[in-house]
């Protein structure tokens, strides 16, 4: 077998500390280092994506455009100006005609026809208007649910860069036991290895940083390669609302309910509209006759629609009214259904997460902790072998890494909840 002297496990040791800090560096710019100190805020990035998002300012314009509708469902037909010559001679000389008449006319719907026709804009705007809060409430979560993956990627890195100092000190130790003949080249090797493996591990955390980066940016409306600084630490604040009271405020104030709402009250005013195109329009038109050769004269025209003769139309848009008005009941109760089963998932995956940190933080955290330093002590003394250490390190970094995560999880479980609640919530 190949012995390893120190040197060339010094010199191994320092050629994968240099790979580390150039992957460090590369995956940062200088705009980036600019930010060192800077802390990512919450409450500041979200503002800027509510006021920026693409999204955003689409479903925006998708509810002011529904608003600008009401005031045209609401309005008259536009008048209509008639200029005719009366009697044109066989020669078509149009001003030898005998007669000039110059009328004016304006049609009018069956009186409620115009009223039910704003009120369905209005109920289609408001509808707008509740599609575009829903939307504030999946951007904020989506937006949440990125950052909180993003400061657990910096977490991870953290940790993995804390672990390589303890591996670098345990190979140090190592080294100081095997000048002297204590320990084997097999405690260095196995130092080797895991550092290695947390090499390679840093190595695809700084790709998920890069990609959590461009996500955040995106919504954020920048350039994906746009340098963020390091987010604010996570701070953990147990969970205290009811799984009543967030029913109860959900089925009050989530959008999508309020637009379902609005919907089936524009689709009931559809078909109480469809039922009056069974009644007639009217249309009156004033004319004054320029007579020529003679005395000029006035003439009234009234006309009246007959919808009766091709009813066939008014029936099929009433059953098509009467099926969307049910289509849009249909829908309200699925969205009810599907908002009170997310209220109860997701309030059990937050309490699922509140015992895990507090598990994490009151007993295996420290109990890791002691037992590391204990492994520490022992191989220092000769009385553990290194392998024992290395465990009680991975051992200890795999726990840490799974409360940063269950951390983690707890508030994206809160961001999902916000939007099945339809409300910010303060606990």
């Amino acid at each position: 077998m190949l012995e390893l002297t120190p040197w060339a496990v010094s010199l191994g040791r320092l050629l994968v500390y240099f790979v580390v800090v150039i992957v460090i560096i590369v995956g940062m710019s200088p705009a980036a280092f600019s930010q060192t100190g800077n802390f990512l805020k919450l409450t500041e990035l979200l503002q800027e994506a509510l006021a920026k998002n693409p999204e955003l300012v689409s479903a925006r314009q998708r509810w002011e455009a529904a608003r600008e509708e009401i005031s045209q469902a609401g309005s008259l037909e536009d008048p209509q100006l008639t200029i005719t010559q009366w009697a044109i001679p066989s020669n078509f000389n149009i001003g030898d005609a005998d007669e000039t008449w110059y009328g004016i006319g304006q049609s009018f719907p069956f009186p409620g026809k115009r009223s039910l026709r704003g009120q369905v804009a209005t109920k289609d705007a408001e509808a707008a208007e509740q599609d575009y809060q829903a939307k504030v409430r999946e951007v904020a979560a989506r937006f949440k649910m990125v950052y909180y993956q993003f400061s657990l990627i910096h977490e991870a890195i953290a940790l993995h860069l804390e672990h390589q100092a303890l591996l670098e000190e345990f190979i140090q130790i190592a080294n100081q036991k095997y000048a002297v003949g204590q320990v084997s080249q097999q405690d260095l090797l196995k130092a080797q290895v895991e550092l290695s493996k947390l090499h390679n591990s840093l190595l695809g955390l700084e790709q998920e940083k890069v990609s959590a980066q461009a996500e955040i940016n995106t919504m954020l409306n920048r350039p994906p390669q746009t340098p963020l600084g390091k987010p604010e630490e996570v701070t953990y604040h147990p969970f205290s609302l009811t799984l009543e009271n967030l029913q109860r405020q959900a089925l009050q104030e989530r959008p999508e309910l309020k637009a379902a709402a609005f919907t089936i009250e524009k689709n009931e005013r559809a078909q109480s509209l469809a039922k009056k195109n069974y009644l007639p329009d009217f249309m009156v038109e004033l004319q004054y006759w320029d007579v020529h050769t003679g005395a000029n004269k006035w003439m009234a025209t009234a006309k009246i629609s007959l919808p009766w003769i091709f009813s066939a139309k008014y029936d099929a848009r009433v059953r098509q009214a009467a099926a969307e008005e049910s289509q849009a009941k249909a829908e309200y109760v699925a969205v009810q259904n599907r908002t009170l089963f997310q209220l109860q998932d997701l309030f059990a995956k937050i309490k699922a997460a509140e015992q895990l940190i507090e598990v994490y933080q009151s007993g295996v955290l420290p109990q890791a902790e002691q037992s590391l330093e204990a492994a520490r002590i022992g191989y220092q003394a000769g009385k553990a072998d290194f392998l024992n250490l290395i465990d009680s390190e991975r051992t200890l970094r795999n726990l840490q890494l799974e409360y940063y995560t269950a951390l983690a999880r707890f508030e994206q479980n809160i961001a999902e909840l916000e939007q099945a609640a339809g409300v910010e919530l303060q606990f």
